[in-house]
């Protein structure tokens, strides 16, 4: 079963599988880096537990988790 960035503890790196994620919310990720392949690592939770940032690439994101779990992680 696969994981999804939602689940990943910061400190934690993955590499994408896909987005379950339609239309302008999948475009959004994808053009911000999230695409199949890229790694991506948990860098830090705020202290109520969402957004949680991500580095993909050279940039760090912050992404809710409502966003987050629909990206497929290994």
């Amino acid at each position: 079963m696969a994981r999804t960035l939602d689940q990943l503890c910061p400190g934690e790196s993955a590499t994408i599988l896909g987005l379950d994620l339609q239309h302008a919310a999948r475009q959004r990720l994808v053009s911000l880096g999230f695409v199949p392949g890229q790694t991506v690592t948990a860098l830090l939770r705020s202290c109520f537990g969402d957004p949680t940032a991500y580095r993909i690439m050279d940039a760090v994101i912050a992404l809710r988790r409502t966003d987050a779990c629909h990206v497929r992680i290994q």
